[in-house]
């Protein structure tokens, strides 16, 4: 079962959660309370969970529409994607936003 790595700020812990292959990292942040930003819940529609891929970007599904559409082309630059249309295949690391930024 791959493992999600979730650093929130420096003074905060790793959350470290195992997610079943297919479920996304909003999954995995909504199941150790992460605190992942959302006002659509993870439709795919407000554009708010975004994350910043620190490793295992070969393990995520390929960029969405939906992405494209909240972020842009500019993910080789920036590594950000929502959480919500992320789906894992194996172990990757992540870093939330905070709130009020577009950026982490």
């Amino acid at each position: 079962m791959p493992t999600v790595t979730i650093l929130r700020g420096p003074a905060d812990a790793p959350l470290v959660v195992d997610i079943p292959a297919g479920h996304t990292l909003f999954d995995a942040g909504a199941k150790v309370a992460a605190g992942i930003d959302t006002a659509c819940v993870g439709k795919g529609t407000c554009g708010l969970c975004r994350v910043k891929i620190i490793a295992g970007a070969e393990h995520l599904n390929p960029f969405t529409e939906e992405e494209r559409k909240h972020l842009g082309n500019v993910y080789h630059i920036t590594k950000i994607r929502l959480a919500c249309r992320s789906k894992v295949s194996g172990d990757v690391t992540i870093q939330i936003r905070k709130k009020g930024t577009l950026s982490t």
